[in-house]
Order: structure tokens, then sequence, then C-alpha cells
């Protein structure tokens, strides 16, 4: 009787503890949610101004998502124009604003938000336009390896009127190594700046006077926040407190990029030209010539027809050349995305042309006299 006794009660707390098992399973598995409940904006229509610089002019909330287990999630607020939210490359153009820990909401400031609209977003000043933000919780494992939970969203949609402001890019300053002697101060012609606030720079140098083995030697110091990028572990890397970066031989006038996420540097010697219709688009048969002092690209006695159109190349190709904007503005047309117009000859005569990269990338200039 009690070996009878005994198997029924092993039996009794075996069945117990497999269903507590069972319980302790089911409460394992994660759920993904739909969507990102809750979320919203504090303001549908913003009209920015000056006077608004230093307030909260929009705050985005929402509420923490319940996945049925304990994770972290990161949270990401995508910032997009509606013609980029569908399609194949639907959201590839977003701009991202990574939110801090399990942070639930995130405030700007006018600055801040006129300054991602037109800088980053590149939206029309002084006009109404309507974006698209979107709000992605995604599940990332420890490792950082990708995770087979498919990230959920949010969307909300606003209109917003941004100014035009007077703009300081972020920039890396060129300083020289051992005897050759740069500016101590910002200086056009010794900047890389990052037009879109990304970590990624552009410029374009002439370093005539630098020293070093066979070239140019110098490094690289933010403004933003002091730290200096120097030799890595080859002539196309970057570490930070590195040794001089050194030009084997130096190219002369150069297009630079840097990207601070991966760490690395390019260089491309470049030469640059005028090709449009009053010389049948040839890009050799218009020089131009730069000019130390002013840091400028000119081309003197240049034949011009009203109503005719030119652009910007170098090197005998399209690659690297410049066009123009709906706004006027000077910008890359090269690929990939061989964008802007043709530039507009506005009168007939014999002009002067300058090309003015001496700024940094987003301030790229041109004029016609």
């Amino acid at each position: 009787m009690k070996k009878l006794f005994s198997k029924v009660l092993v039996m009794i707390l075996c069945s117990l503890a497999f269903v507590s098992c069972e319980k302790d399973l089911e409460q394992k598995v994660l759920i993904t949610p739909s969507s990102v409940s809750g979320f919203s904006t504090s303001a549908t229509n913003v009209v920015l101004t000056t006077a608004s610089d230093n307030a909260k002019v929009v705050t985005f909330k929402f509420t923490k998502p319940d996945y049925g287990v304990a994770v972290v999630p990161t949270y990401t607020l995508q910032f997009d124009v509606p013609s980029d939210t569908s399609g194949t490359n639907a959201w590839k153009k977003a701009v991202e604003i990574k939110l801090v820990g399990d942070s639930t909401e995130k405030s700007f400031t006018g600055k801040d938000f006129n300054s991602l609209l037109v800088n980053q977003l590149k939206l029309s000043t002084g006009v109404q336009s309507t974006i698209v933000v979107r709000l992605k919780s995604e599940i990332t494992q420890p490792t950082g390896d990708a995770t087979t939970v498919k990230p959920i969203y949010s969307v909300v949609t606003m209109t917003v009127n941004p100014y035009q402001a007077v703009i300081i890019y972020p920039a890396l300053l060129v300083k020289g190594g051992n005897s050759w002697i740069t500016p101590a101060t910002r200086t056009n012609g010794f900047l890389l700046t990052s037009a879109n606030f990304n970590n990624k720079y552009e410029g374009y140098l002439n370093l005539p006077n630098a020293d070093g083995w066979g070239g140019d030697a110098f490094k690289l110091e933010s403004t933003t926040t002091g730290k200096v990028y120097g030799w890595g572990t080859s002539a196309t890397t970057l570490s930070e407190g590195g040794g001089n970066l050194w030009l084997t031989p130096s190219p002369g006038y150069m297009k630079v990029n840097v990207d601070l996420d991966a760490m690395t540097i390019s260089y491309t010697p470049v030469r640059f030209y005028i090709s449009g219709d009053d010389n049948n688009w040839s890009t050799s048969a218009t020089p131009m010539t730069y000019d130390a002092t002013s840091k400028k690209w000119v081309a003197n006695n240049v034949s011009l027809t009203a109503g005719k159109k030119f652009v910007f190349t170098s090197n005998g190709s399209y690659d690297i050349s410049y066009k123009v904007n709906g706004d006027g503005k000077l910008v890359y047309a090269g690929p990939p995305s061989w964008a802007g117009n043709n530039i507009n000859v506005p009168n007939t005569g014999t002009f002067k042309v300058t090309l003015d990269l001496s700024q940094g990338d987003g301030k790229y200039t041109y004029s016609i006299e």
C-alpha cells in the first residue's frame, strides 16, 4: 500500500511539475504587437521662426509596446517626405533619430527641428510642406546580431513650415603636421563639412605647403567634439589620436571624403571644366584654373549665350559634376543619384565663371560675372 501511495504521489508531483514547466514555457513566448500604440505628436502643424529657436516646438510620445516577455526594444524616429514612403525603396532616404535608452518620448527645440527639416530633409523654406514621421520599435540581440523578430511601426503625418537660417555645418578642420602651419580657426579651404549632420564629411583641399614623407601630412580636428583624427591602419583609414595622414605622393587639389562611422578617408584628385551648349558639351574644351589665393576655380573670357545651359564637370567625365537644384543652389550631380538641373545662362556675352568649393559640402557656390 505504501508503494502504491508513493507511486501515486510521484505521478502527481510530475504532473504538477509538467504543468508548471508548461506555464513557464508559455510565459517565455514572445508576441510581436501589430504596431506601437499611442504614437502621437504634440503639434500637427508647426510654423518655425527664429523666435522659437530655444522653445520646445514638438514632442513625439508613445506607449511602450508589450512583447509578452521582458525585452528592451530600440526605438527610432524616422522623418521623411510622403513621396519616399511607398514603393520598393520606401523610407530609404528617411532621417533617423534614435531615442536614448527605453525613453518613450522625444522633444525638439525650434532650432533643432528646423535644422532637421532644412539641412537633412532638404525642405524648402518659407512654405508649408507635409512630412511623415514613423516610429520604429525593434528587438536587437545583445551581441548586435540580426534578430528574427520583425520591427513594428506607427506613423503620424504633419505639416511644417521651416525658415532659412545661417547654417554652420559640423566640420573637420585641417591641422598641419610638423613645421606646416595651418589656420588656428575655422577657415575656408582647410575644412571638410557634414552637410547632413551625419558623421559623413566632404570638402575640397589644396595642400601645396604641407610637409611629410613624399607628400602632405595633416590631422583632422572635429569642431563639435574636439577629437583629433589621424592615421589608422592604412592611407584610407582613420583612428582617433592617430599620427599624421600621409599622402604619397600628394595629389594636389583633391576631393576628400571622411566617414567617421566607418573611420575611413578617401582622396580624389580633380580638375574642373565648363561643359555646355556653347562648347557642344565638351568635357575638356573649357578648362578652369585654380586660384590658390581666392581658393576658387576660375575661367575667364567664356562665351555664353542667353538661354543655353552648362554644368561643371571634372577629369573628363560627369562622375564628379555640379548642377543646380530647384532653388538654384549648386548640388552634386554625379552617381548614384545623378541629381540637379543644368545651369541656365542668363545673358549673352563674355564672362568670368567661378566655382567656389572652399566652404565645404552644403556651401558650394558659383558665379557668372
